[in-house]
């Protein structure tokens, strides 16, 4: 088995210290190598630790978040739903092989949205976090130089958040797609300057999610996007 430090880069890591992040994002080791550079934007980090101090503090470390998806979806050392239903529905197929986990995970970025700490799994968060995690989110797009983004979660709070993060001057053009069971998936293109970022919003993994339907979509967003910049002026 190969060695962690080698499913992950840390070459942007002083970008992302500059920018402020409570968390590293997972930045696969193949991604600088990728053409059509991927994020997988998850939600939020909650605090699990049950009144644990040391466990408290070990989430809020810089790299728990790389801890995490390296026991979760590398090693599946623990049957995370989310990361699980979101590797079938990228290979559209229910038994996925730790190859093909290390294939999905090592050419994409992975992050989360909000970002601060939920208190606990019965809080939300709030259009001010959706906000500030959209700037952010927008920001690290750019110095990663991502030209798609997968995200994780359809509510409507969150996309008007998305719009009324953009910056003067940005474009914003949005394709609502065919329903997947009784719900949407809903496509945007940003452009900033002239950089184009592709994103499609598709249900939370995490639960009653048809990974199969959901799998022809977004195995249809990433063959469009893999082509050329959704922009041509």
């Amino acid at each position: 088995m190969q060695d962690d430090s080698t499913y992950f880069d840390t070459h942007f890591d002083a970008g992302f210290e500059a920018a402020g992040m409570a968390w590293l994002p997972w930045i696969g080791s193949g991604f600088r190598a990728s053409a059509s550079r991927t994020i997988v934007l998850g939600e939020s980090i909650y605090d699990y630790s049950n009144g644990d101090a040391a466990k408290r503090q070990a989430i809020l470390q810089k790299d728990s978040l790389r801890r995490r998806h390296l026991s979760h979806g590398i090693h599946e050392q623990y049957k995370s739903r989310y990361l699980r239903n979101f590797a079938r529905a990228f290979f559209i197929k229910r038994k996925v092989s730790r190859t093909e986990r290390e294939l999905l995970w090592q050419q994409v970025a992975y992050l989360n949205l909000v970002p601060r700490m939920m208190a606990s799994l019965r809080e939300r968060p709030g259009e001010q976090d959706y906000r500030d995690g959209w700037k952010i989110l927008l920001t690290i797009a750019g110095l990663i130089a991502a030209r798609r983004c997968i995200v994780y979660g359809l509510e409507g709070a969150k996309i008007a958040a998305l719009s009324a993060a953009l910056p003067p001057g940005a474009l914003l053009v949005e394709r609502r797609l065919p329903a997947v069971g009784r719900n949407r998936p809903l496509r945007l293109t940003v452009k900033i300057g002239d950089r184009p970022l592709d994103i499609l919003f598709i249900r939370h993994p995490s639960a009653f999610f048809r990974w199969d339907e959901w799998g022809v979509v977004m195995r249809q967003f990433l063959a469009e996007t893999s082509a050329a910049p959704a922009f041509k002026d």
